[in-house]
């Protein structure tokens, strides 16, 4: 990730106290919590907006959405007042294309995991579809590709032909990822491994922040670094907050 670059040519960007992480919310159309949401905060805003990814079901730069306007106009409307940052998922890429989101800071999967710091402490922040092996890595990157993106384009252009491909993807169940306690901390210290290796020696690692497994829970032992699993605004109806003390889970339309 950071590779063969001094520390001191670094300058991270930050996570404020009161950030907002939504992850997972794989929006579709007829769905109105994730436009709620974003209303309800662009009333309010708050100091930062991290979109972790699969925000939408499909959001594709190169295809034309009927269900994505109205939500890409809130978010446009959001980074007009805020900083946001969007993390791109498997359901959500090549969005830098979008004009609704060129004040957003635009992370491609390609990018992450992305470093940030917060009071002197560096965080990973990534949508979380990472060091999940050969066959996975090979496919996401064949459907990232150029070639891949202008074809989706194109087969939209043809709506028989484009069904194809995405009505299988808008019919599939989104579940969450429940897991004991056990398998949790297992799961948690297994990613923190990953995403320590990937940092080539760089300043000690204080935290992991992802989503796309559906999780909603934290793991802070005393000595290790913290990871947050992001929850599933889709499955729960939940974000993630910085708060002044720590990072806290809770409803998004409390």
């Amino acid at each position: 990730m950071f590779k063969d670059r001094p520390r001191s040519a670094f300058v991270l960007p930050q996570i404020l106290e009161g950030a907002l992480f939504i992850a997972d919310a794989h929006h579709q159309e007829g769905m109105a919590d994730l436009p709620h949401f974003l209303e309800k905060i662009r009333a309010r805003p708050p100091s930062q907006l991290f979109l972790m990814g699969d925000i939408f079901q499909i959001l594709v730069g190169s295809v034309v959405q009927s269900h994505a306007p109205c939500v890409l106009e809130q978010i446009e409307s959001l980074s007009r007042q805020i900083p946001v940052f969007y993390f791109e998922g498997n359901h959500d890429f090549g969005l830098r294309s979008l004009p609704q989101l060129k004040n957003a800071t635009i992370y491609p999967r390609g990018t992450q995991p992305v470093a940030f710091t917060h009071k002197n402490k560096i965080y990973c922040l990534a949508h979380g579809d990472l060091f999940l092996g050969f066959g996975y890595g090979l496919y996401i990157r064949l459907l990232l590709n150029g070639l891949s993106l202008r074809s989706l384009g194109f087969l939209a252009r043809f709506r028989p032909l484009y069904a194809l491909v995405s009505t299988p993807i808008y019919a599939k169940k989104i579940k969450n990822f429940p897991q004991s306690d056990l398998d949790f901390t297992r799961f948690a210290t297994a990613r923190l491994e990953q995403y320590t290796l990937c940092k080539n020696g760089t300043p000690p690692l204080s935290g992991v922040i992802e989503g796309h497994f559906h999780i909603g829970r934290i793991h802070k032992p005393q000595e290790s670094p913290l990871y947050v699993g992001l929850p599933s605004f889709y499955c729960t109806k939940e974000i993630t907050e910085l708060g002044g003390l720590d990072w806290i889970i809770h409803p998004a339309l409390r």
